[in-house]
């Protein structure tokens, strides 16, 4: 299969199967935090499948109708691609989990049945929400790429020393060695930005959100510095740039996501079907559009309600949070956003979780522990009954978890 690109990658794929071999070696490929199951999503695709078919549909611009793994995949042309294939899906990988993270407890949930038909039917869909996607992908890319380079990683980079020995500001100076953006900027775009090779307003809107979220990297960057001086005076210090943790990007872009501006093309331009009226149109509207905020062309579906041509569950069955120490106003209105304003009434479950306590240390060399039985109350979305129920009739449901 030829692929996109003046370095003419080669790949051939096998399917997935359930013990498949590993991903050969590479720098940080790192699994997910593990978030919280996913009530809707589809059984048949784990999030390992899920992971493999977007960064194959975004690195090789391949829309494939099944699953598809990287685990046996051979590639010819330039070894740096090869190089960097693992940080490109450790970085997707990042990418997914931080969105995930944010829009846990929102009505749309980054669900992995949407992403599934995302990547293996090309639906390009350009709401927020893809949006924020884009972003954070490309994000979550270049900043894989750039943490391995700072560790070492790579053989072609190493630590950005283009400011070295410059005065920064009052009493410190440039040294050190500053994470290389510039690096991790590049090759992402170069995997990335090679699935977006239309020059339509879905392609331009796409390009436009990966640059804005790999411009995230760059502005949530902080300066570390090291004293010096006699006796630890610190009458100057050194300074370098690091990479901020990914969460403060997800938070940044979450906020840019928030803020999100609806593009209105020239439909009359667009219509003309001359290809430089077409551009010039997309040229002018992106013309008063900053790069680092993120655009879209459509209105969001609406996300209570079930809908699998999208890949959409509905909000029926998401758990949602009531009460609780340490939670933040988003998460304390989760059942009100979730359920009430989706027609949709709260319901108790008393779940009873089996866990290991009690564990005691035997010479030698073994732990035992007992099985501790422990009675949790969450609260779950749920159909409103037409006949309605009598106050106080509502029944408590006892789920037990091994």
């Amino acid at each position: 299969m030829s692929l996109i690109g003046a370095n003419q990658w080669h790949l051939s794929f096998s399917p997935v199967v359930q013990n498949g071999s590993p991903l050969p070696e590479g720098p940080l490929q790192e699994n997910g935090p593990g978030d919280p199951e996913d009530a809707s999503a589809s059984a048949s695709m784990g999030s390992c499948q899920l992971l493999t078919s977007l960064v194959l549909s975004m690195c090789c611009h391949v829309l494939s109708t099944t699953a598809w793994s990287v685990n046996n995949f051979l590639m010819t042309g330039p070894k740096a691609y090869l190089t960097y294939s693992s940080s490109v899906q450790a970085g997707a990988q990042r990418g997914i989990e931080e969105c995930k993270h944010q829009f846990s407890w929102d009505r749309w949930n980054c669900p992995e049945s949407e992403l599934q038909l995302s990547t293996q039917k090309g639906l390009r869909s350009a709401t927020k929400e893809t949006a924020f996607l884009h972003a954070i992908t490309a994000a979550g890319v270049m900043y894989t790429l750039t943490k391995n380079c700072s560790m070492g990683e790579f053989d072609n980079c190493g630590c950005d020393y283009s400011k070295s020995g410059e005065m920064g500001g009052r009493g410190w100076i440039w040294g050190g060695c500053s994470d290389n953006a510039e690096f991790g900027e590049n090759i992402s775009k170069q995997f990335v930005d090679a699935l977006e090779n239309g020059r339509d307003s879905r392609a331009a809107v796409n390009l436009h959100n990966n640059e804005a979220g790999r411009l995230a990297i760059k502005s949530t960057m902080k300066r570390s510095c090291k004293c010096h001086g006699v006796s630890g005076s610190c009458n100057i210090q050194t300074c370098w740039m690091q990479l901020s943790e990914f969460r403060d990007v997800g938070n940044f872009l979450k906020i840019k996501y928030d803020q999100a501006q609806k593009l209105e093309m020239d439909k009359r331009r667009m219509r003309a079907g001359n290809s430089a009226e077409n551009r010039g149109a997309i040229a002018d509207t992106f013309g008063t559009i900053a790069r680092s905020e993120l655009v879209h062309l459509e209105d969001s579906p609406n996300y209570c309600v079930r809908n699998l041509s999208l890949g959409l569950h509905g909000t029926e069955g998401r758990e949602c949070l009531q009460g609780g120490k340490n939670l933040s106003q988003w998460e304390k209105r989760s059942c009100r956003r979730l359920c009430h304003e989706c027609g949709l009434k709260v319901e108790e479950k008393k779940i009873e979780t089996v866990s290991s306590c009690n564990c005691k240390f035997h010479w030698c060399c073994t732990v035992k522990c007992e099985k501790c039985t422990q009675v949790v109350t969450k609260y779950f979305c749920a159909k409103r009954n037409k006949g309605g129920r009598p106050h106080g009739s509502r029944r408590k449901n006892r789920v037990r978890h091994n």
